[in-house]
């Protein structure tokens, strides 16, 4: 089996490659449903952040406030990675479940759709990583359409990622979607069948 690490910054379309990938057949596991499930369903997790955090961004019912926790979380480099140390950990655990899980069905191709796939150390665990990029005003466009989140918003939570150039430069492949989606589509076939699995 053939483990595809793909990442890229907000908006590059990182999320469409991973669904083509799907459609072709390949078993993909997404780290951010994996962090959601985390933060509805971990307790501790959520103890954690709440005295990180302020206990209001729990509910009344003890639900996670998502919108209130992401304005604490991504205020600060050092916020940022308190939340990812206490995630990262237990999302590459139930990722590896996810591998194993795969492997015993003999599935060909399990891609781990990871937005901070870097950032996480779980580029170590994959054959080879594909970053998907495209150009800022691209992307920021994208984000703004889709997530409704302001232009200040994209360019905080940008910088706290990796820079595009860092992930490029560790990369195995890039795509860039700067094109349409039957552009990037095609890409991603092309990608695809050069892995020959």
């Amino acid at each position: 089996m053939y483990i595809l690490g793909v990442t890229g910054n907000m908006g590059s379309g990182k999320s469409t490659v991973s669904q083509r990938f799907s459609e072709l057949g390949a078993v993909v596991s997404h780290a951010d449903d994996l962090a959601k499930e985390l933060l509805q369903n971990d307790s501790n997790i959520l103890n954690q952040l709440a005295q990180r955090f302020g206990s209001d961004i729990l509910d009344g019912s003890g639900q996670l406030q998502r919108q209130l926790l992401a304005e604490r979380a991504f205020a600060t480099r050092e916020d940022q990675q308190f939340l990812n140390h206490l995630l990262h950990p237990e999302v590459r655990r139930a990722t590896l479940l996810r591998i194993n899980d795969a492997r015993q069905k003999s599935t060909p191709l399990f891609v781990i759709d990871a937005p901070l796939l870097f950032e996480a150390g779980v580029d170590s665990i994959t054959d080879s990583v594909l970053v998907v990029t495209a150009d800022k005003m691209l992307r920021q466009g994208r984000v703004e359409h889709r997530s409704q989140i302001t232009e200040a918003d994209f360019e905080r939570r940008d910088r706290l990622q990796l820079s595009i150039e860092e992930k490029i430069s560790r990369a195995d492949h890039v795509i860039y979607n700067n094109g349409s989606l039957v552009e990037l589509l095609t890409q991603v076939d092309n990608f695809y069948q050069a892995l020959k699995l």
